[in-house]
């Protein structure tokens, strides 16, 4: 084994790093040689795929010309505003590029003489123009040189404080080259030679060298499947060694007598269970059974009682004495659930409680009291469960709704409040099963497909601006029917940065015009506890037949008799969202319409998300949809917090490589679960990815 002695030596033992140079790489989190050659270039410039200024075309790709700075000079609008205006000639013809932020800051990128890399999209409006592009500098005579010779340059992340120590794409092309230079192949390679060689890798070494200098483009596309795989081999890692961990514990919350409570709460059912519940709950029974905690995703087609299930897991808990927290990423989510297990519940004389964000002194402390002494069963409310003031006497199960809308440390911090307590993770949505094995790997499955009552009449139509009139008349005749109708707006209030109604705006227009003589709601999530079920109970006793919201209404509202829900601007939501919103109409088997109302301008993207929302109404078909159109980094929306970052793997993109992770990691640690026979792989494994295991989704 190659000791790495001068991976970890610091940066300033380069010749080219100083104080400054070294203090903001330190606030980077580079710190010695080793983490300094695992910044990796964001692109490269490869000469074959270098246009010329006078060949661009329009198209909705980016591209890249090298050119020189003819003059970059500030100019004067209306308003009182400054832009920077800069002129690129490549000998073909000559790039107008326009800045209107951050004018100083470019200016500084363009020195007049100096060779330069330009990238962006070929204006609409004619003529050979980039609105804010981004700028490479290639001044140096070397960079000309390589350039020139053909060679594929790497050009580097920037932010302003790098580029305020000089540290941009040329220097610190320099400076990997002298940090190469002085470590040279002294990378101790960790991962099995097998695996390399089925996702056609480069060794560990090799990987480095080709990514900072690349020699082909062959090379540097083995080396990315280096970095690719390291990545999604270590995530698999990851859920392999925090499974193998979970079922070494013994479980002090194994439920040992399950039948009394949860025969009585079964019995108060307004309904039968569906095949699918029968069969997600002995799944669940088995687990709660067992000598190790469950760690079990609930996920399936919107509608079909995943609620249900919950609760039911819950009073076999209390069956055994333990206690459930039940934890919801809204308030009026958790009031809902709270609003929906109460009877039942109660049935089962179970005290179930809710804890809100804003609630009286007297009220909080009594609830807190409850859940302490072990007088409260279950325990439903927001982030609020996470106060290290509620504390259990006996916590159980840990249930959490929705759960790709909380951080990796909320699950973990909520299931630190008990000892061991088994976890279900619940989703209204389907997860594909790439996105299952990238985010929740070390999870077991259960599915729910089947409705409660068979299918659905739900009829999806896309109508435009000229239907509204027609639209509007229909609302009205619905009302007088005696239906519920949605009308969803994506934001609540005006913006200026989007042409799109907001939902106050358009409740004030169709109450004093379109909808006077009907009675409207309003319904979003800035409102107070008691203006949201104020809306509610009107809009389900009738006194409002047409509710305006935004999507607050998404998961949880449950209103049977809603038949219509129109769509303001579907455009601006995921496939995901629309889907669950139609899941909010026809649920007591009613016909029901869900009409879509566009903007005017649609990108593809909308186009084809519209057209398969329209055509589908599988949830599982329509999550591998969004998955393939929005693509793996915005599947699950906002990044959530602590979890392993895939920043340049795409499980989509790389499935099978993926897939091939699963296996090594699964097999790799079911034979040898400390990793004894790997010790390379250990010691990276310990370094860099073992403090992440209380963040996996068991806590």
């Amino acid at each position: 084994m190659i000791v790495a002695s001068r991976l970890n030596d610091p940066v300033n033992s380069l010749r080219m790093i100083g104080e400054h140079r070294q203090r903001t790489l330190a606030d980077a989190g580079i710190l010695n040689l080793g983490q300094l050659l695992e910044f990796y270039p964001r692109r490269y410039l490869d000469r074959s795929r270098i246009q010329k200024i006078g060949d661009l075309l329009i198209s909705e790709y980016e591209s890249t010309v090298v050119g020189e700075v003819v003059f970059a000079r500030e100019q004067r609008i209306r308003g009182g505003r400054t832009i920077l205006i800069a002129s690129i000639d490549d000998g073909s013809a000559a790039l107008r590029c326009v800045w209107f932020q951050g004018v100083a800051y470019w200016k500084m990128q363009l020195v007049e003489g100096e060779t330069v890399a330009v990238s962006g999209k070929l204006s609409e409006k004619g003529g050979r123009e980039f609105i804010h592009p981004a700028i490479d500098r290639l001044g140096e005579d070397g960079d000309r040189e390589l350039f020139n010779t053909g060679r594929i340059i790497a050009l580097y992340p920037g932010s302003m404080e790098f580029r305020k120590v000089g540290l941009n794409s040329a220097n610190l092309r320099k400076i990997m080259r002298e940090a190469l230079n002085a470590v040279g192949s002294e990378f101790d390679e960790y991962l099995p030679e097998e695996d390399l060689q089925r996702v056609r890798a480069s060794n560990r070494c090799d990987s480095i060298h080709q990514i900072h200098f690349p020699d082909s483009n062959e090379d540097l596309a083995a080396a990315w499947r280096r970095v690719r795989y390291d990545e999604l081999f270590f995530l698999q890692l990851l859920f392999a060694v925090r499974r193998h961990l979970n079922r070494s514990v013994q479980a002090k919350t194994s439920f040992e007598t399950i039948g009394p409570i949860t025969r009585k709460v079964l019995d108060a059912l307004p309904f039968e269970l569906t095949d699918g519940q029968k069969r997600v709950l002995s799944e669940i029974r088995t687990d709660l059974e067992s000598s190790f905690p469950m760690q079990r995703l609930l996920h399936g087609e919107v509608g079909t009682g995943k609620t249900t299930v919950a609760l039911l897991a819950a009073a076999m808990a209390a069956d055994s004495g333990f206690q459930t927290v039940f934890m919801a990423p809204t308030e009026l989510l958790s009031e809902q659930h709270a609003q929906t297990l109460l009877n039942p519940a109660e049935a089962g004389d179970l005290q179930l409680r809710l804890l809100r964000g804003k609630q009286k002194t007297a009220e909080r402390r009594e609830i807190l009291n409850s859940v302490a002494s072990g007088r409260c069963d279950i325990l439903v409310g927001t982030h609020s469960v996470l106060n290290e003031q509620v504390q259990f006497a006996k916590l159980g199960l840990v249930i959490i709704d929705e759960q790709h809308r909380f951080g990796v440390e909320q699950r973990a911090a909520l299931s630190a409040k008990g000892a061991y307590p088994n976890l279900l993770v619940m989703s209204a949505t389907p997860i594909p099963r790439t996105m299952r094995l990238a985010g929740l790997g070390d999870l077991d499955v259960s599915e729910l497909k089947e409705l409660p009552g068979g299918k659905r009449q739900v009829q999806t139509a896309v109508r435009r601006g000229v239907d509204r009139a027609k639209i509007y008349e229909f609302v009205r005749q619905e009302a007088q029917r005696g239906n519920r109708i949605f009308i969803v707006c994506p934001l609540v209030e005006e913006s200026e940065k989007l042409d799109i109604e907001a939902a106050t705006e358009y409740y004030k227009r169709v109450t004093c015009g379109e909808l006077r003589e009907v009675g409207v709601g309003l319904l979003h999530g800035r409102q107070s506890s008691e203006e949201r079920n104020a809306a509610l109970t009107a809009f389900r006793d009738g006194s409002t037949p047409v509710l305006v919201a935004t999507t607050v209404v998404e998961v949880g509202v449950d209103v049977p008799d809603s038949g219509v829900m129109i769509v303001e601007n579907p455009e601006r939501f995921g496939l995901a969202a629309l889907h669950q919103l139609r899941g909010r109409i026809g649920r007591k088997g009613q016909k029901a319409w869900f009409i879509l109302l566009p903007g005017s301008k649609l990108t593809p993207q909308a186009e084809e998300r519209l057209k398969v929302i329209a055509e589908t109404d599988d949830g599982f078909e329509i999550a591998e949809h969004d998955l393939r159109i929005r693509g793996a980094g915005e599947f699950f929306g906002t990044r959530q917090s602590g979890e392993f970052e895939l920043r340049y793997a795409d499980p989509v993109r790389d499935e099978d490589m993926l897939l091939w992770a699963r296996e090594r990691a699964l097999s790799i640690v079911d034979n040898d679960p400390d990793l004894n026979s790997y010790p390379s792989l250990k010691t990276r494994f310990h370094e860099k990815h073992a403090p992440k295991l209380g963040l996996l989704a068991g806590g």
